[in-house]
């Protein structure tokens, strides 16, 4: 009964010391010589991008907020009251609940996504207000507006996103309507 017991630890041993032990290289690379005869060799790289290309640029010259200034240094500004200038790039929420219940469906809130220009990388939404609000700034997908609020997480309504979200409180001069 101690034979197997023996020979059983002992092959539990043998296999944790045989995996344990690093590999070697099979092929030492002082065995691979210089070829005297190549040329040597030619590395053309693109010229490496100025210092400029990775500083975030945080606000405007009429003193907004950039949206990837915000984004940048969103720990500065979280919970916070900002005026950020974007550009509309889409309306989103503009639907008629009548027609949407026919069709089983719901209406999504209201909310736009702004960029510093359409060529941009970073966006985020704009969320709190209604579609009637919109209709009477008559704000344009493609125009730039200020847009006054608290930059936070989440929403009611609103997953939390990465980028943050503006609660609205004004665009440009037009507050929207508490209630």
């Amino acid at each position: 009964m101690r034979t197997p017991l023996v020979a059983l630890l002992l092959a539990g041993a043998l296999f944790t010391m045989s995996a344990c032990q690093e590999d070697a290289p099979s092929v030492p690379v002082d065995e691979f010589p210089v070829d005297e005869n190549l040329p040597p060799a030619v590395v053309d790289l693109p010229a490496p991008p100025p210092a400029s290309a990775f500083e975030i640029v945080e606000k405007n010259d009429d003193d907004t907020l950039r949206v990837e200034g915000l984004i940048g240094y969103r720990d500065r500004h979280m919970d916070q009251n900002v005026l950020v200038r974007g550009v509309v790039m889409e309306v989103k929420g503009d639907c008629d609940p009548k027609r949407a219940r026919q069709r089983g469906e719901s209406c999504p809130q209201p909310h736009l996504v702004i960029r510093d220009d359409a060529d941009a990388r970073h966006e985020m939404m704009v969320v709190g207000y209604t579609n009637d609000f919109l209709k009477k700034v008559r704000v344009r997908e493609g125009e730039s507006y200020a847009f006054k609020g608290t930059y936070q997480r989440m929403a009611e309504g609103f997953v939390s996103s990465e980028n943050g979200l503006l609660k609205l409180d004004a665009i440009d001069d037009n507050e929207v309507p508490k209630g």
